[in-house]
């Protein structure tokens, strides 16, 4: 549901409650302020980002992305505090499946303001993933450190060690190839 039509349901069942509360049914003015609160509260927590947020914690991606494409238009329907974790979440259920297209939802959730910590962590992350497969090592370090300094919890203190890992193989790697254009 778009974000202004649910701003013209508040104003309508706060003017219902308010009209309740003028002729002395206090009851019926209770329940349609609270009808209208729950409203305001939709438009600022969108109903569908809530619930692919709860599907995510119970690692339940099918149902993550489904009620990610129940929002068609993200700039209508979200706040702009919103839009960034709608990309978050995008680049979350691209990361195992499409790199690259985790990648760009990374990028643009954090280009557009994520503001949690642990989520920018999170995205710093499958950003130095993404440039590990593109073979990009000394940026996917940058990229590791930044998730580092980030992570004060240590939440990924181990996926950022395995990723160290992994740029030290690769690395070791490369040292040891020859280059093929090089004339001996």
């Amino acid at each position: 549901m778009n974000k202004y039509t649910k701003i013209i349901y508040f104003l309508i069942f706060f003017l219902i409650s308010m009209y309740f509360f003028y002729i002395q049914k206090k009851w019926y003015g209770i329940i349609f302020l609270l009808i209208s609160l729950l409203i305001i509260f939709f438009i600022f927590k969108n109903e569908f980002l809530l619930m692919a947020f709860f599907k995510i914690q119970n690692k339940d991606i099918p149902g993550m992305k489904k009620y990610l494409t129940c929002i068609q238009n993200p700039h209508k329907q979200l706040t702009k505090y919103q839009i960034p974790y709608y990309y978050f979440l995008y680049g979350i259920l691209y990361s195992e499946s499409d790199i690259y297209k985790s990648e760009k939802y990374m990028q643009k959730s954090l280009d557009m303001g994520l503001r949690l910590k642990h989520n920018i962590a999170i995205a710093k992350l499958n950003l130095a993933i993404a440039s590990i497969y593109k073979g990009n090592n000394k940026k996917a370090n940058l990229l590791l450190l930044e998730a580092e300094k980030i992570d004060i919890y240590g939440i990924l203190h181990n996926q950022i060690k395995i990723i160290k890992t992994k740029i030290k193989q690769s690395q070791s790697h490369n040292i040891n190839k020859t280059n093929p254009y090089f004339r001996k």
